[in-house]
């Protein structure tokens, strides 16, 4: 489908920027196009450029088939140059030759109130229409880096974010285990403000029904950490000395650990079609006696560049001296299986790369 015979540049408004792609929502009165924002490839080095029609390729026929029913849904859409020049592009520098760009859902369409919980943690929430209350919650979280650390102090994630000088929030590694998920979510929720989490909590019971979904085996964290997971020696980052050493699988996994997550709890609604679509039987939760519905969107599948090694070869450089340092302001991350015999919250990490794969 060719975007400009159905809408003007005039119809999309700047709406956010990540390192690689700049989204505009659409605000004209195409019911189509309502709810849907626009995503664009930003100007890149040549070397590194990978193209739309390679990134929606990677995303079907690769990341679709590891989960089939969580990935936001995409729509391939081709462009003009005309088109591209026209957009309000805030300043930012596009891709001008690329052809063609992606279509999504906006998950964060209506009136949501954000409260940024740390870098890699929003949360936005909905009031009903008689603002009375809640009426929905979005979780929106990077979960980076999920794996079985086993003998390091601090987990790949929370070494990167000391590194960085970024304040602790949560370690991701506590959302896998039932051991640690008490401990992660109370962390995960420190951040919001009691009010906040009153009013949540008076419609939509958000602790219980996150710590219900995390008791599920089949969660996306788990599945994250099953797909992340490298069996190959060849695929450590320590090991590549070139961009040809980076296979087609390690690409994935270095994806995998990069992707967003928008987690939407809601109360479930037995008169709306999407609450009771087959794609939703398995969402449901019940608390209290009461339905809820709990759904999940995977985004930000990238594929990533093979001449990033450069990149990745220096941070784990970089957090050598963090992995396995003491600092008082942050705890240790769990170990495992030090998690079974009462050493959850002590002694933890290795080196990600290393000893991650199986012997």
């Amino acid at each position: 489908m060719e975007i400009s015979k159905i809408t003007e540049p005039e119809d999309w408004e700047y709406f956010a920027k990540g390192a690689a792609n700049i989204l505009f929502k659409y605000i004209g009165t195409n019911d189509y196009l309502k709810h849907k924002l626009l995503r664009i490839r930003l100007l890149k080095e040549e070397q590194e450029y990978i193209s739309t029609c390679e990134l929606y390729d990677f995303i079907e026929l690769k990341c679709k088939n590891l989960f089939p029913h969580q990935i936001i849904d995409i729509q391939l859409i081709v462009l003009t140059s005309d088109f591209i020049n026209k957009l309000n592009n805030q300043g930012h520098d596009l891709m001008l030759r690329e052809r063609y760009g992606l279509l999504l859902p906006n998950i964060l369409d209506g009136n949501y109130e954000e409260l940024s919980l740390s870098k890699k943690c929003q949360l936005y929430y909905e009031r009903n229409q008689e603002n009375d209350g809640i009426s929905s919650v979005i979780f929106e979280i990077k979960p980076k880096w999920l794996y079985d650390n086993y003998n390091s102090n601090y987990c790949r994630t929370c070494s990167l974010n000391q590194l960085k000088h970024v304040p602790r929030h949560f370690c991701p590694l506590d959302l896998l285990y039932p051991e640690t998920i008490d401990q992660g979510l109370q962390d995960l929720f420190l951040k919001i403000p009691a009010e906040i989490l009153a009013q949540i909590e008076k419609l939509i019971p958000l602790k219980k029904l996150f710590k219900i979904y995390l008791n599920n085996e089949d969660n996306v964290f788990q599945q994250l950490r099953k797909y992340q997971k490298i069996n190959n020696k060849n695929d450590l980052i320590e090991n590549l000395t070139s961009s040809d050493d980076v296979s087609q699988n390690l690409s994935l996994i270095m994806t995998l650990r990069d992707v967003g997550l928008f987690l939407k709890f809601e109360k479930f609604n037995k008169d709306n079609h999407i609450h009771t679509s087959h794609n939703n039987v398995n969402n449901v939760y019940i608390v209290d006696g009461q339905k809820f519905l709990l759904t999940c969107n995977i985004y930000d599948l990238d594929l990533k560049s093979k001449m990033k090694y450069k990149y990745w070869l220096k941070v784990e450089n970089d957090l050598q001296l963090i992995y396995n340092s003491s600092n008082p302001d942050w705890r240790y991350c769990t170990k495992y299986p030090g998690i079974a015999n009462g050493n959850g919250n002590g002694n933890g990490n290795v080196d990600v790369n290393a000893k991650e794969v199986d012997e």
